[in-house]
């Protein structure tokens, strides 16, 4: 309201404190003789729209005003001024916070000083530990085999399975669409807590085990009662058959390969092509974890203190994040507890990467953007996709994203240089022994 009645001024006083690693408090005052000019222009803006009996509206005298509305114009002045004064505080203090203020200790009245403290958190200085030649690190190298090749191929069968009912009862691996109604300690069916339509495979994970005998030989109509391990124990459910199915595998055959795999002409093509595509996941998986080896190295060897107010901003992302996703119900204070570990974590990294990137000075030009661009446009040329993907990166947000893509691919290229990296090789064999 009273915004436009400020000017700046190099009359303020600043006394700054650093309470710890993150937390500043900036004391502030302001002389009357700065303030006077605004506030009279404060009191002049108000009179305008006052209207009192006897007076025509913005004809009350000055005087009267003040007499009737000095405390609302104090105290929406101080407000305003605290606003700007801490925003030119901040600017000749060279501070960023990332967090609101708490304003302490606010003190106005007409024909006197302002002063007020702000207290409110930075991100911290970020001293990095000697890393050159000094990370050490493993990375897991999978070897597949003609197995993962297998399991591949069979599950693409499974996508493109129809479903047959059938009458002469349940087998393992069939599938039963049934309702699933949770039942108490007594056996008694829990109020809200059914789940209708679910399909179930005989033999799959829980529906294994102890229950495999109880799901065999169902049909249509049939109930039966099952138990299903949890942490804490285990948990009764009812379920009601409503179908019994089996899936119809697709033959490997020249209709099948085509739709699977357009570029491959026989079953080894297709073979082939799914053994470069696991190959080529499994090393994306290697990058991956070595990345994250190397991100545990630098927040194990870096003594930081994360500021709360950055933690729980974090938090607040996750929270609504996994709201607008899944529009279900969250224990929060819950979720909160469970993930403040690892969140203080990430932004603990967070704040060593922007120090590395200051520190080795990682760019990424317009050119190099915009050659990463084209080739991203090039690789999907055959497939109608170019213009789109031109428009997609064309918006801002899209660009930034790639922006930081490319700077985190230089980023730790760059640190994989200085690491000392013990490769292990892990067949896939051994992987799917282990569950």
């Amino acid at each position: 309201m009273f915004s436009s009645f400020f000017r700046d001024t190099n009359k303020m006083k600043i006394t700054p404190k650093e309470t710890n690693a993150y937390t500043r408090e900036l004391f502030v005052s302001v002389p009357w003789t700065e303030l006077e000019e605004h506030f009279d222009g404060v009191v002049s803006h108000f009179k305008k729209n006052v209207k009192l009996p006897g007076f025509r509206k913005g004809k009350v005298p000055r005087n009267k005003v003040l007499q009737q509305f000095g405390a609302e114009i104090e105290a929406d002045f101080a407000q305003q001024s605290v606003e700007r004064y801490y925003a030119q505080a901040l600017d000749e203090q060279a501070l960023h916070p990332v967090n609101r203020a708490e304003v302490k200790d606010l003190d106005f009245t007409r024909g006197n000083e302002l002063s007020f403290t702000v207290i409110f958190e930075v991100e911290p200085k970020v001293n990095l530990p000697k890393y050159s030649k000094k990370i050490k690190v493993t990375r897991k190298l999978y070897i597949s085999d003609d197995e993962d090749v297998d399991r591949y191929l069979f599950d693409l069968r499974q996508h493109q399975a129809e479903l047959k009912t059938v009458e002469s009862g349940s087998e393992e691996n069939h599938l039963l669409l049934v309702d699933m109604q949770e039942l108490d300690e007594t056996g008694y069916p829990i109020i809200g807590r059914k789940v209708e339509d679910r399909y179930i495979k005989i033999g799959d994970g829980v529906f294994g085990g102890d229950n495999l005998n109880l799901l065999t030989g169902l049909s249509a109509d049939d109930t039966v009662r099952i138990s299903i391990p949890t942490e804490s124990g285990s948990t009764a459910y009812e379920l009601t058959v409503k179908n019994v199915q089996q899936e119809i595998l697709p033959e490997v055959d020249e209709e099948f390969i085509k739709k699977m795999d357009p570029e491959a002409e026989t079953e080894e093509d297709l073979r082939n092509n799914i053994a470069k595509g696991i190959s080529k996941r499994l090393e994306n998986d290697s990058e991956t974890q070595l990345r994250k080896n190397i991100i545990s190295w630098f927040v194990e060897q870096t003594s930081l203190e994360v500021p709360p107010s950055m933690i729980d901003n974090y938090l607040d992302n996750l929270v609504e994040d996994i709201r607008s996703r899944n529009g279900e119900t969250l224990d929060e204070d819950k979720y909160r507890s469970e993930m403040r570990s690892s969140t203080e974590r990430s932004v603990k990294w967070y704040l060593i990467r922007k120090a590395l990137i200051v520190t080795e000075a990682i760019e990424v030009s317009d050119e190099e953007l915009k050659d990463e661009v084209s080739s991203i446009v090039e690789s999907v040329s055959g497939s109608g996709q170019s213009k789109e993907i031109e428009r997609f990166y064309k918006k801002p947000s899209n660009r930034d994203s790639l922006l930081s893509e490319l700077i985190e691919k230089k980023l730790f290229a760059l640190l994989k240089s200085y690491a000392k990296i013990d490769e292990v090789e892990i067949q896939t064999s051994e992987l799917r022994k282990q569950g």
